[in-house]
């Protein structure tokens, strides 16, 4: 499953998309980086992406060139994602900003139950799913376009 949306400010029935370039290989349920500098549209995340550079979850299987367009969901507020993690999670992870797997073809989060500061920490952990032991799931927000701290309410535009 990687990355799904369960919320957007109360509905995920039809969750909105836009088709953007794409290059590079990028697989559904991936995180994806804007390329502001190449003008290739949308490149794979990587364990480096910041955010600055995410840009959303795509929904289709790309390999090649700028040429080929995919569909993605952007972050944006008032989102809130149910993400994999590749280690087992606790309650220690609640509250903690973390970064992408450094291991799963960034398909899953990098659960650190030390609250990162550093710009490589996309997601922001606000709640866990099922079990609190094995290979888990987390309940949170992208951080994109956030610069420094954490909105004070998840879905208020101005917090950014």
């Amino acid at each position: 499953m990687a990355f799904r949306l369960v919320s957007s400010l109360g509905g995920v029935i039809d969750p909105a998309f836009v088709n953007v370039p794409a290059s590079g290989t990028i697989h559904p349920s991936q995180v994806v980086d804007f390329d502001r500098t190449g003008g290739l549209g949308v490149t794979p995340a990587s364990m480096n992406s910041s955010v600055t550079t995410i840009f959303g979850v795509c929904l289709d299987y790309v390999q090649g060139a700028s040429d080929t367009y995919v569909r993605v969901v952007p972050f944006a507020p008032g989102q809130i994602w149910e993400v994999d993690c590749d280690e087992a999670v606790t309650t220690a992870h609640i509250g903690s900003r973390m970064g992408l797997s450094r291991t799963r073809d960034n398909k899953s989060i990098y659960p650190n139950a030390t609250d990162s500061l550093t710009s490589t920490a996309v997601f922001q952990c606000i709640g866990m799913v099922g079990s609190t032991s094995g290979s888990g799931k987390l309940i949170g927000f992208f951080r994109a376009g956030m610069t420094t701290g954490v909105p004070t309410e998840v879905g208020n535009v101005s917090a950014y």
